[in-house]
This record gives structure tokens, sequence and C-alpha cells, in this order.
């Protein structure tokens, strides 16, 4: 039997290099935003909404990297390597497909997207061009986060690590030079900013798949069977299914930003910033939430139920540990680390009171997220799902709402409903970790 430090020792492990490619994409997110700031409150704003709107498509659309998790990590335990082309080429050709038509629709839509996003005239004249451009490269983002899902569930999670830190400081570069017009290129703007991430994300993808032939699927001889799999393909839908409508009820985010809009353009751009520094932390969490996924997934095919347990828990206590940290440094350093994003010191003193308390609630967020990803990875999508609907549209929206439609509250007291948010996420998700039904799922 693993012993605790063990077993601590084997989650930090799989969790690091998973934080370093996540950092790397929240820092670029920091920096984005940080640049776009320089525009002014308004291109903030816009370009706040519409990788909003990007990042909930990503996830929809991207689920499919739960199902291909959760599939790779069982026939890790269960020693099927030959198993890893099939997977990855039924994965691909289907996060293809999907991320192909999502891109076409989305950007097809985007007048309408925006106009139902913000009311405000400005907001949306600067946003469309911002959110064309992105969608246009929506589904390289898909097919990366598919490939994303076979790393981690193989557990070769420095292959993301690597290609998110290449591609990221490509990101940061590009930003640079098309959004403020460097190296003899025009001065883009909120365009600039979208090209940028467009261009990167493709680069991203042929990386991706260079080092996951290279380094996993080329040594492996396959064995009868050919590449492609319909019951591959319905697994994966099978498990990412519930993935994906759980992240549409992440558009009631948008709703909450919405409400925050109402308030004012300088409330709604802080709230923004609040979000994207938030991003860092909640990445932690989930890096660790990846490395438990894969850990409990991997002793499950070993039929080992009870260290799959195990795992579950030790990475519940560790995601929460980190996250609590930076959630203290959002505390005692709020002004500094919204200063960061913009030079209005009006705007910064708005999300004070907001961002310190988020940081307070921190240490339990990190029990919901880590045990929500250890769950979908072990197949139970649907009842993280149902979970996620709930605490959003009958505790976030409807307080939210109360707050700034009804009562006409400051900021603040509209933060409240995310942070109860997350208590009532958090024990939903403990009690069915303890409730164990999940070691039953087949795989």
């Amino acid at each position: 039997m693993k012993n605790a430090p063990e077993m601590n020792r084997e989650i930090v492990r799989l969790a690091l290099p998973v934080i370093a490619g996540m950092i790397s994409h929240t820092t670029l997110n920091m920096v984005d935003t940080a640049m776009v700031g320089r525009l002014g409150d308004v291109a903030l704003a816009s370009v706040g909404l519409g990788s909003f709107f990007i990042l909930v498509a990503v996830l929809v659309f991207g689920a499919l990297n739960i199902g291909t998790q959760a599939l790779t990590s069982r026939r890790l335990g269960e020693n099927r390597p030959e198993e890893y082309p099939r997977i990855v080429a039924n994965s691909l050709l289907l996060a293809f497909v999907v991320g192909l038509a999502a891109s076409a629709a989305g950007y097809f839509l985007t007048p309408r997207i925006f106009s139902l996003l913000s009311g405000e005239p400005g907001v949306v004249a600067t946003g469309i061009p911002y959110l064309e451009i992105r969608f246009l490269g929506l589904f390289t983002m898909v097919m990366i986060f598919t490939l994303r899902g076979f790393v981690f569930g193989v557990a070769r999670v420095r292959i993301d690590m690597t290609v998110s830190i290449i591609v990221n400081l490509l990101n940061i570069l590009l930003n640079w030079i098309l959004i403020f017009g460097k190296l003899g290129f025009p001065r883009m703007e909120v365009r600039g900013a979208a090209l940028a991430s467009v261009i990167s994300t493709v680069v991203g993808l042929v990386l991706y798949l260079i080092l996951v032939h290279r380094h996993i699927l080329a040594g492996i001889a396959r064995r009868g069977a050919g590449l492609l799999s319909s019951e591959i393909v319905r697994t994966i839908v099978r498990i990412s299914a519930p993935r994906a409508a759980q992240s549409v009820s992440i558009v009631g985010f948008l709703v909450f930003l919405s409400f925050i809009g109402r308030i004012g353009v300088k409330e709604l751009a802080i709230s923004n910033i609040i979000f994207k520094a938030f991003n860092l932390s909640f990445m932690i969490g989930m890096s660790v939430g990846v490395a438990s996924a894969t850990l409990v997934g991997r002793s499950l095919g070993e039929g080992e139920k009870s260290l799959a347990s195990r795992y579950g828990w030790r990475s519940a206590v560790i995601g929460s540990v980190l996250m609590g940290i930076t959630g203290a440094l959002f505390m005692f350093f709020p002004r500094q680390i919204m200063g960061v994003f913009t030079d209005s010191a009006e705007t910064v003193e708005l999300g004070v009171t907001a961002f310190r308390l988020l940081g307070a609630f921190q240490l339990i967020d990190g029990v919901g997220i880590v045990l929500s990803r250890t769950l979908q990875g072990a197949g139970s999508t649907m009842y993280v799902m149902i979970c996620e609907m709930i605490c959003i549209w009958l505790v976030l929206i409807p307080f939210s709402y109360l707050a700034v439609v009804h009562y006409g509250s400051d900021m603040t007291i509209a933060w409240m409903g995310l942070y109860l948010y997350m208590i009532v996420f958090s024990l939903m998700m403990a009690w069915k970790f303890r409730e164990g039904g999940w070691k039953k799922n087949r795989i």
C-alpha cells in the first residue's frame, strides 16, 4: 500500500507541469488584459466580454478532452497502450468536425452575440471585430484541448507544459507587435490582440501534433483493429456531453457580468480584471484536479478502488492549500494586483473589497474545483453538470439579479452571489466523492 508522502509526491509531480502550463495561459490572459487596458475602459470591457465568451465556447466544444482523458487513463491502468493511436485519431477527428462547425457559426453570429452581451454602443462596436477574429481560430483551440486530454490521461503532462509556454510567449510578443504597431506593423489595437491569439493557437496545434507523435505514438505497434472506431467516439461523446452542457451553463457568468455592467462601465471593467486574476488561482486548483483525475482513473483501471479514493482526497487537500495561498495574495495585495491591468486608480478602488473577499473563499473553492475534475475523470460528468447548473441558475444568478437589478446594490454585494455559489458547489462535490458511487462507473 502506498504511504501518504509517496502519494503526495506523485500528485505534485503530475500537477506541477500542468500548473506551469496553465499559469502560462493565465499569464498570457493577464498580459493581454494589461496591454488592452492601456487602450481604455471601453476596450478593456469589450475584450473582457469577448474573451469570456470564447472561453465558454472552448469549454463547451473542448469538453471532448474530458472523455479523452477518462478513456486514456483507464487504458493506462489496464496496460493497453496499443489503444492510444485509436484514441488520438478518433478524438481529433471529432474535435475537428465539431470545432470547425462552431467556428463558422460563431463568426456569423458575432454581431448578434455581442449585442446581447452589452448595451453600451462603444463596447459593442469595439468587441464585434475582436470576437469575429477569435472565432476563426476556435477549431484549433478545440483540437488542442482534445490533445491535452490525451497527454493528461497518459500522464505525459510535460508535453502540454512545453507547448503552452512556447505558444504563450509567442502570443505575448505578437500582442506587443500587433496591438501597438511595433516593428513596422500597423497599430491594430483590439483587432491585433485577437489576431495574435489566433496565430499562436495555430502554431500550438502543430507543435502538439509533432510532440505527441514523436514522444508517445511513434513507438507503439498497432494491433488488428483499424484507427477509426465508432465505439471510441461514442464513449468520448457519452462522457464529454454532460461536461459540454455544464459549460453551456457557465453562460450564467456572462449573465452575472451583464448585471454588473448595469451598474457602470468601470464596474464591468474591474470585474473583468478580478476574473482574470482569479484565473490564476482557478488554474492551480484545476491543475491539481487534472493530476487527481489521471491518478484516480489509473487506479480504477488497475482495480484499486480504495487507492483511487485516497488519491482524490489527498488531491483536494493539496489543491485547497495552494489556492488558499493564492487567495492570501488577493487579500493582502488587491490594489497592486489589479493595478497591473489598468492605470485608473478610481477603477481599481471599486474592486478592492470584492477582490479581498474572493481571496478569502479560495480554500473552500479549491475543494470543489479539485473534486469536480476528479469526478469527471472517473466518468461522473452528469452529476457535476447538474450541480453546476443548480449553483449557477438557482444561486448565483438570482442573488446577483436581486442585488443589482431589484435593490440597486453596489458591485461588492453582487459578488456575494459568487461566493455563495463556491460554498454550495464545494459541499456538493465533497458529498458525492464521499458517497463513492463514482467507483462503479465503467469506461
